[in-house]
């Protein structure tokens, strides 16, 4: 009797778990999505000015803040130049390279490959393979029309009249087919796709740009279901400075998006981590996960997460400032530190005299080049309104607390204060989410769509020459013990974590660069000739540091790049990509017109200090200047060798390296002999 309790007991409870699983299993079938675009005119995409603080209401970032429902953010549509046909095919693929990697001119200068061509007859674009081919030429994780070909219905199409077709690309599956197709009046658009989502369990809308278009919009989000997940994408015509009256492309990078799933907060994702901001390729990942799919490894976005909620205005006035930052202010403030300092020599020259004048300025100059990270980072927390206002904010601020430093502190020892202040303050940012290194004109590629967080590749080489000058200015004095080497070790270490984990800098070459910038120096600092077995160490040492990153980012969940990219290839030729990639990018850097001069200025101003060194370099106070000077220079050229903006590193490690040179240089002559190396 009881074992046949028991058997009715185990039927009971496997029939209860066959139709919990039959009950998911059904449930996650009826999930459908749509995928709404909206061919957005000029009139759309422009920023328009405010009275009172009120939303641009007149574009469509305002009208989507204003439908129930929707969840409104900014996403970010390319990786270089914009191009609607590309950016297309990226949200079809799940994954984007730079723009600049695509080659589509022939040697007489006409496109080797015509626009895509959809014939709604046929259900299909009939060159769709030669763009297939050009993808993978790019990359083996291009592939165009893996979303729709993810699904096993496929994706439907449903488009009006006077709305473009072209935004079937993201319908078609890797043949290039569509699996249905509706097209009729715009006034039927969101019924013809409701319909659509009968058989489809995914449908691709071509909204045209107008009222017509935004009242589709607005019927889509007032008919969604529990089970619907609802994307209305702005996709902007390709960049004409004549029609947009200003520069090209200022704000097609961040075009409006918004989301609805039934949750709140400001849309964000891990291919971000900005609240309001996504990229084009997480929206493939995010259609296939709401219906139940795991989206395939060539897919490189993430998947679209609910986080803080921010407002229609703010996300209007960071995209503009997205687009600023990058207009010249980085080096602009430089250059209006070194003027300042020039000032100040002139006045303490018609003062005191060119020769009692030339040394404090040249302390000035150099001690403001080494306060001028932190103001950077001060004037985007104080947020000037213009160009102008922000570039005097960060050289005044630079030039007076050098002035103050160099005052109240003795020669050897000031740097430190800098230094100390500018680690801490760019540690604490990155740890508290990275918010104003993100807005600053030091900050990641936002507007480009290159780096959402963590440390930019201009900053990469600074923070390695600031830490080196700092420790000079702590070791001054001392002698070089075991204990002295290890705190250089340290350091190191710490800011190896700083600049590389996925969770703070993010900055997966920055970890080589710090590496080999601070085995240099330990190989330099310490007594004793520099043996093959100690320059074998320090060149091991950036390998080790890697090595650390990757182990950091899979055992605490850094989810860097690095180890995003590590976990999702299928093979070594996948990991050869990620390391040519890195060259091909910075080739037209190097030889392009604007950074061709500063390229070959930096290698000639190496040579220039090493053929003089005994002039500029032979009273150091400590080997641990010579230690920073060298230091600095291998972080400049690993950077440089390692990175996809190679010229940029070593440019601004020279520049880093010139001030340090000229600090040196502007030793006064009572300088303390307490402070000479024992």
């Amino acid at each position: 009797m009881r074992r046949r309790l028991r058997v009715l007991a185990c039927v009971a409870l496997g029939g209860a778990v066959a139709a919990l699983a039959s009950t998911t299993a059904a449930s996650a079938a009826e999930r459908r999505a749509v995928l709404a675009f909206y061919s957005a005119d000029p009139e759309d995409v422009l920023v328009h000015s405010e009275e009172e603080g009120e939303p641009p209401t007149d574009s469509l970032l305002g009208f989507l803040g204003d439908v129930p429902g929707l969840r409104v953010g900014l996403w970010s549509s390319s990786q270089g130049d914009y191009e609607r046909q590309q950016v297309l095919l990226d949200i079809s693929q799940g994954a984007r390279q730079p723009t600049g990697l695509y080659d589509d001119v022939d040697e007489d200068g006409d496109d080797e490959l015509d626009e895509l061509r959809f014939d709604p007859a046929t259900r299909s674009f009939s060159n769709w393979q030669a763009f297939v081919a050009r993808a993978r030429d790019v990359s083996r994780t291009l592939r165009p029309g893996l979303l729709a070909g993810s699904v096993p219905t496929g994706a439907g199409f449903a488009g009006a009249a006077a709305a473009p077709l072209r935004p079937a690309i993201a319908a078609a599956d890797e043949r290039g087919r569509v699996a249905a197709v509706s097209r009729g009046p715009g006034a039927t658009l969101a019924e013809r796709a409701r319909r659509l989502l009968r058989s489809r369990r995914l449908v691709v809308v071509s909204a045209p740009a107008g009222p017509v278009g935004r009242a589709q919009l607005s019927a889509l989000a007032r008919g969604r279901g529990p089970d619907e997940l609802l994307l209305v994408v702005q996709l902007p015509e390709t960049p004409d400075p004549e029609a947009f009256g200003g520069p090209p492309g200022r704000y097609l990078r961040q075009p409006a998006f918004a989301i609805g799933d039934g949750r709140s907060g400001s849309p964000t994702s891990g291919s971000t981590r900005r609240d309001g901001l996504v990229t084009s390729i997480d929206f493939a990942p995010t259609l296939l996960r709401w219906i139940g799919i795991e989206p395939p490894n060539p897919m490189r976005g993430q998947p679209i997460e609910a986080g803080a909620a921010v407002g229609v205005l703010e996300l209007d006035e960071l995209r503009t400032r997205w687009s600023d930052t990058r207009d010249g202010r980085q080096s602009a403030s430089f250059k209006a530190v070194v003027i300042l300092s020039g000032l100040v020599f002139l006045l303490l020259g018609t003062w005191r005299g060119i020769r009692a004048a030339a040394p404090p300025a040249l302390r000035i100059a150099a001690l403001g080049l080494l306060w001028w990270p932190s103001a950077v980072l001060l004037a985007a927390a104080v947020g000037p309104g213009t160009r102008a206002g922000e570039v005097f904010v960060i050289a005044g601020v630079s030039v007076v607390l050098a002035a103050l430093t160099q005052r109240l502190l003795p020669w050897a020892r000031a740097p430190l204060v800098p230094a100390v202040v500018c680690l801490v303050a760019y540690s604490a940012d990155l740890a508290l989410g990275g918010r104003l290194l993100t807005v600053s004109a030091l900050g990641p590629s936002v507007g480009s769509g290159s780096r959402f967080y963590g440390v930019s590749n201009e900053l990469e080489p600074i923070l390695p020459i600031v830490l080196l000058v700092g420790l000079a200015a702590l070791t001054t004095g001392r002698e070089v013990t075991r204990r002295v080497l290890g705190l250089y070790a340290a350091a190191g270490l710490a800011l190896l974590v700083v600049v590389g984990w996925g969770r703070l800098g993010a900055d997966v070459g920055g970890v080589i660069t710090v590496g080999a910038g601070v085995a240099a120096a330990i190989v330099v600092l310490t007594p004793g000739a520099i043996t093959a077995r100690r320059l074998a160490i320090a060149a091991l040492a950036p390998v080790a540091a890697l090595a650390l990153l990757v182990a950091l980012d899979l055992g605490l969940s850094g989810g860097s790049h690095l180890a995003r990219n590590l976990l999702r290839a299928d093979d070594a030729g996948e990991l050869w990509e990620l390391v040519a990639r890195r060259y091909e990018l910075a080739w037209p850097i190097a030889t392009s017109a604007d950074r061709l001069p500063y390229f070959l200025g930096s290698l000639v101003a190496v040579a220039f200090a090493w053929r003089n060194r005994e002039r500029l370099y032979g009273s150091l106070p400590h080997r641990a200047w010579a230690a920073a000077l060298i230091g600095g220079l291998a972080a400049g050229v690993a950077g440089a060798l390692t990175n996809d903006s190679g010229p940029i590193l070593l440019i601004n490690a020279v520049m880093g390296l010139a001030a340090l040179t000229a600090y040196v240089l502007g030793r006064p002559d009572d300088a303390a002999p307490a402070l000479r190396e024992p």
